[in-house]
């Protein structure tokens, strides 16, 4: 991954639909062995874990969730002096597509921390579901390999991937990835941070072995994913959360 300065991230703004916000942004952290499992839903399904704040969108017609694995690599607030800067941690983080005052952004509707003691701040940062998680991730390079679950909540993911060479980003993956607006809900309140980082860069991948217990809502994610893909990793800007309700 291609590790650029904040000025410098902050200068590519051509694949945004909209401006940023005007004012500092407060938290820089880096994405790296990004894989995102997308399937396809029923937009009914979708609403059932929707606040009514927030409206469902869709490409072509469909609505989709997305399971992200990604290792949060050195995340730093650039305000928060007292606490050791640069920690790092895996996660898991479920989400879908939504539109808010007509602009696209994502709902964080569910999220797995490894354990650590790195997660209590993040807990603190941005929603989670109770409970801990393991998580185990191998990576040399002839494949991956990538096992979490969580005890309390039920949820697991067992995955084997291959990469490829780098791919052009198709219509789809665009408009899964490029999202600057994240919306999620802490004590029946409803929360948005602003959000920003350069494109994306992505690789072929295979998927070998797959397998997935995750019930939230009426959904079921335990089929192969309709669509997945692959980015080596990307540099994250986020401002401060604000409360809609």
């Amino acid at each position: 991954m291609e590790v650029f300065k904040p000025e410098e991230i902050l200068k590519s703004t051509a694949h945004r639909p909209f401006p940023m916000p005007n004012q500092d942004w407060i938290v820089l952290s880096e994405w790296s062995d990004v894989l995102m499992l997308h399937w396809k839903v029923d937009a009914s399904t979708v609403k059932r874990i929707l606040p009514k704040e927030l409206s469902i969108d869709t490409f072509e017609g469909g609505a989709w969730v997305t399971i992200c694995v990604a290792s949060v690599e050195n995340f730093m607030n650039r305000f928060f002096t007292i606490i050791k800067q640069g920690f790092s941690f895996d996660q898991v983080i479920m989400q879908t597509y939504v539109i808010h005052n007509g602009k696209p952004g994502l709902y964080i509707f569910n999220q797995e921390l490894e354990k650590s003691f790195t997660k209590n701040l993040y807990k603190r940062l941005f929603k989670l579901k109770p409970g801990e998680t393991e998580i185990l991730r191998e990576r040399n390079e002839e494949e991956h390999k990538f096992f979490a679950k969580n005890d309390l909540t039920g949820f697991k993911l067992g995955l084997k991937y291959k990469l490829g060479a780098e791919i052009k980003e198709s219509a789809l993956e665009s408009w899964l990835s490029n999202r600057f607006r994240y919306f999620y809900e802490k004590q029946n309140n409803l929360y948005e941070y602003s959000v920003h980082h350069r494109e994306w860069n992505f690789q072929d991948i295979k998927l070998e072995k797959f397998r997935s217990h995750f019930v939230y809502g009426g959904l079921e994610l335990m089929h192969t994913p309709d669509f997945i893909h692959y980015s080596p990793g990307i540099q994250k800007l986020f401002w401060p959360k604000f409360l809609i309700k």
